[in-house]
């Protein structure tokens, strides 16, 4: 709660003019001591600086003291000067204003009295037990007949005939206006009548304009005080930041008021990782399951043949040519099932936001990834029929040398050169940090590859390397598509009514193998 402090402040009044109705005061001279409630007191240059004059009030302080004060104005000036603080303020046409300038004028009211609010870090206790006033809130401004402060005095009043009368003075009856004379013929132009009487008509329009200032407050904002604000928003904002009216609002908080405080809720589901099948993707994608049957078959050349004895050249004319044994042999693979799901409740399903269902079903779509590329990824390490060696610190020249014999071995196993490098999180991690190693926006002259953590793609001697995520250690499989393939059918979503639950049973299944054609065509690494 902000407490209101009044200082009754000496000085003397005078009218500066009989044209306008403004009182000029000096409130006090600065360092200069005075004993008030709160102890002596002194105020320091700079104490009203940044008061908006317009929102100090101008009051009349009679022989009841503070409590029988009557409003009569605003400030339309304040100033600091090296003495002390100076102020002018307007004194509203009103039986008070009225007397205030009668009093004034007369020499009754000689001093002031300002009201004012503590702000925080604007008082302190100087070395000498004085209280020093470094920073207030001015609220209003009185003239009384003496004060504490012998400086504070009124300096000047201007203010028209101070009328007789306590109520507001009325308009005179309006008086009439002059008749245009006509003009002369043939010129199309009416003129005011002469002998003064555009003079006359002067004199009658300035008299308009005044009592009609004095009705609306034209040009004063003391006879409008609501005319400062812009709008309702403004004037409530600059009443709750009143300390005069602060005391009475109460403090209106969210935590108080949780009926109308819905939380706010980013509708997009965090975590829902959508993750491909890199292995999967790198060996062509899945391929065709068939149409019946738990097991996969194909045919494949025998592997023991040699083929350089297949064909031969002829000793001679009518002598044996070369004739072996070709057998093509079956290949099977058994077909595995993959499946997840379970029993989500009507309630769930139709009063959540987002959906449960749908994020349920993309989860279960990425489940099913995963699961079957770490089946896949597995079995193409347990299928691979060749090795070549590499060290668990190899250099990038190092690698480079071993991708190049793997991906010879591969094409003489499959009539291609290798595709692919399938490698584990680790190795693709310590890879990508090599020297000699550099991202392709910066330059790779005589560089054994690129590595670019904008991307995550890593290219050494021309062959992709590929992060397989659920191969282990430093492990590397150097393969192509016609080595091996993924098999599939699916991934397939389902649900069924559970009546008696009042659920429903989701769920994502689909049947899948891996064909290792070639088992030959598949280099894994042999470190030392």
């Amino acid at each position: 709660m902000t407490e209101l402090l009044r200082r009754e402040l000496g000085g003397e009044l005078a009218i500066r003019s009989e044209a306008e109705r403004v009182i000029e005061m000096r409130l006090l001279r600065w360092d200069e001591v005075a004993d008030t409630p709160q102890g002596r007191e002194r105020f320091i240059r700079g104490a009203f600086r940044g008061t908006d004059p317009a929102t100090v009030a101008l009051e009349a302080i009679g022989d009841h003291g503070a409590q029988g004060a009557r409003l009569t104005g605003r400030g339309i000036e304040l100033t600091e000067r090296d003495d002390g603080p100076y102020g002018a303020f307007r004194v509203s046409r009103t039986a008070a204003g009225d007397e205030l300038l009668e009093l004034a004028r007369d020499g009754v009211y000689r001093s002031a009295s300002v009201v004012f609010a503590e702000t925080t870090g604007g008082t302190r206790i100087a070395r000498d037990g004085v209280i020093e006033r470094t920073r207030v809130a001015l609220m209003r401004v009185g003239v009384v007949e003496r004060g504490a402060y012998p400086s504070a005095e009124v300096l000047a009043v201007r203010s028209g005939t101070m009328p007789t009368e306590t109520n507001p003075p009325t308009d005179p009856e309006p008086e009439p206006e002059p008749v245009p004379e006509p003009a002369p013929p043939g010129t199309g132009v009416t003129r005011l009548a002469p002998d003064g009487a555009l003079e006359g008509l002067r004199t009658e329009m300035l008299g308009r304009m005044t009592r009609l200032e004095a009705r609306s407050g034209a040009g004063s904002a003391a006879a409008s005080p609501l005319a400062r604000w812009g709008s309702l928003d403004e004037y409530v904002s600059a009443v709750y930041s009143d300390p005069i009216h602060a005391r009475a609002l109460a403090d209106q908080i969210t935590s108080d008021n949780p009926g109308v405080m819905q939380p706010a809720w980013v509708l997009d589901i965090k975590g829902i990782i959508e993750r491909p099948r890199p292995a999967v993707v790198a060996m062509g994608g899945a391929r065709s399951l068939g149409d019946s049957g738990m097991n996969l078959n194909w045919p494949y050349l025998d592997p023991a043949l040699n083929l350089d004895t297949v064909v031969a050249k002829q000793a001679a004319q009518k002598t044996q040519i070369a004739s072996v044994l070709v057998k093509l042999l079956t290949g099977v693979a058994p077909i595995d099932t993959f499946a997840g799901g379970s029993d989500v409740a009507y309630q769930l399903i139709r009063r959540s936001s987002p959906s449960y269902r749908e994020a349920y079903l993309r989860i279960l779509a990425i489940c099913y990834a995963r699961a079957t590329e770490a089946d896949f990824e597995l079995d193409l390490l347990a299928a691979a029929g060749s090795s070549a060696v590499l060290t668990a610190t190899s250099t990038a020249d190092q690698v480079r040398a071993f991708l190049f014999a793997a991906s010879a071995t591969v094409e003489d196993a499959t009539g291609s050169p290798a595709t692919v490098d399938l490698v584990s999180s680790a190795e693709f991690a310590r890879l990508g940090g090599l020297p000699n190693l550099w991202p392709a926006a910066y330059g790779t002259n005589n560089v054994a590859g690129t590595a670019q953590a904008s991307t995550l793609a890593i290219n050494i001697s021309g062959l992709p390397v590929v992060r397989a995520p659920f191969l282990t250690g430093n492990t590397h499989l150097v393969t192509n598509s016609e080595a091996a393939g993924f098999h599939e059918d699916g991934p397939f979503p389902i649900s069924a009514e559970d009546v008696a639950k009042l659920g429903q049973n989701v769920a994502i299944w689909g049947m899948a193998a891996t064909a290792a054609y070639i088992p030959k065509g598949i280099v894994k690494s042999t470190l030392t």
